[in-house]
This record gives structure tokens, C-alpha cells and sequence, in this order.
């Protein structure tokens, strides 16, 4: 295709912003350390700019999780190694907001979804909507949204697999569910060199939609995920 016809079909979609702000107390994983802001430079101070230092884990707010977060063996690239192209294409978002507090969703729920709407397709990234963004708030009211969230259960991820999707997003702290023994989800999507992509917001704004998903990961060294900015095209309504 070329730049001129891409330019025009661009025209025709709506962009949706998919990730959460980074902001001082926002919810972060117990086993994580927190995101800091701090004035460096600024018009008030005297100075001749605004400027501001962050401080961060590579896990917070809206981000991607590379192969070598959960799997330790040679060819399980960290994130600078994760293919762009993982995280670039086509996607579906499923409605899993049916799920309770710690439930799951398996491979049963996926075909059902499936025979509703259409076959996920091999390159396919698929979104899951737990329906969890509603909790998200600074501290200190953060912790309803960072315990008892649902989450890919083993048999859905092993499905996922076996459709040969690009990548998993969620709107939850974690793909999988809070206090999953093992994290079967993680396991599973990251060993088949899957991307995770968590914390993601808006997605109930793609529900019957197909989309094209965009998550740039920094270019951290060696880094084992990135704080990513996501955004699907979507067709204008």
C-alpha cells in the first residue's frame, strides 16, 4: 500500500486511547514499586523551562510484558527483543464482564463468544473486557482495583494458543486472576512467546468492534516489560 492510499483509509477510523495515565498513586502491583513525579526545572522556580524526573517500575500503569518476564531460557527475548509486529494488528475485544470477583474465563466462554460474533483469527490480538477499569483510583482508594480481579484462565490461554492470536490484553492488574497458583496465564501466553499486554482502559468502547491495536514499547535494554502508551483504530460510528 502505499503512503497516500494508507493515509486515506487513516482518515475514515477514530482512534481510542486504551491506556491508563501515569500518575503518582495510581494502583500498582503489591510487588511492585511505585511511579514518582518530581519537578526538576520550572517557570515558577526561575527557571527557563518545565521540566520533571520519573521515577518508575517498568510494570507501571498501562504496559506490556516481555517473554523473559516468566520465562528464563535463551531464544525468550526481553522487551527490547519482543517484535513490534506482536504488538501491531488486527484485534477482537470479548465481553468477560460477566465474571465475578476471581473467576475466570476458559476456553468454553471463548467459543461461546465466538459462535455469537465471529471465529478469532490467527494474528488476531485479543482484548478481554472484565469490566474492571471502573475501580481504577489514586491512592488511597486504589485497592479495590489491585485485589479480587478475574482474570485468562489455563484453558482459555492454551486456546489462545491454539488460535494462534498476536497478543492478550486485559483491563485488570494482571492476565491473570488475583492469587492464581502458578499464574497458568502468564505461563502459557509467555512461553509461546505471546505478549501480555495489562492495565488497559476504554474497552467497552470496542465491544462488537474489530480494530487495528498499536503498543510501542520503550526501548529498554534488557528490560523485562515497558510502560506503553496503546491506541485502537476503530471505524468511525
Amino acid at each position: 500500500m502505499s503512503i497516500e492510499r494508507l493515509v486515506e483509509a487513516l482518515q475514515d477510523l477514530e482512534v481510542v486511547e486504551a491506556g491508563q495515565y501515569l500518575e503518582e498513586n495510581m494502583p500498582v502491583h503489591p510487588s511492585h514499586s511505585k511511579f514518582y513525579k518530581m519537578r526538576w526545572h520550572g517557570f515558577r522556580l526561575g527557571d527557563c523551562c518545565n521540566d520533571f524526573q520519573l521515577i518508575l517500575n517498568e510494570h507501571n500503569g498501562t504496559h506490556v510484558d516481555s517473554f523473559g518476564h516468566y520465562i528464563d531460557q535463551p531464544g525468550y527475548e526481553m522487551i527490547d527483543g519482543v517484535p513490534l509486529s506482536a504488538l501491531c494488528g488486527p484485534c477482537v475485544t470479548i465481553d468477560a464482564t460477566f465474571l465475578k470477583e476471581h473467576e475466570t474465563l476458559e476456553r468454553s466462554h471463548i467459543e461461546a463468544w465466538e459462535q455469537a460474533h465471529a471465529p478469532i483469527r490467527p494474528g488476531d490480538g485479543v482484548l478481554l473486557d472484565f469490566g474492571w477499569m471502573k475501580y481504577w483510583a489514586l491512592r488511597p482508594e486504589e485497592s479495590r482495583f489491585c485485589h479480587d480481579y478475574p482474570g485468562v484462565g489455563a484453558s482459555a490461554a492454551a486456546y489462545f494458543v491454539e488460535k494462534g492470536v498476536r497478543m492478550v490484553g486485559v483491563d485488570t492488574l494482571s492476565v491473570d486472576r488475583d492469587g492464581a497458583d502458578g499464574d497458568p496465564a502468564h505461563n502459557t501466553l509467555l512461553s509461546h512467546r505471546i505478549p501480555v499486554v495489562e492495565n488497559l482502559r476504554n474497552l467497552g468502547l470496542l465491544h462488537e468492534k474489530r480494530g487495528y491495536f498499536v503498543a510501542l514499547p520503550l526501548l529498554i535494554r534488557e528490560g523485562s516489560a515497558s510502560p506503553v502508551r496503546p491506541i485502537v483504530l476503530v471505524e468511525r460510528t
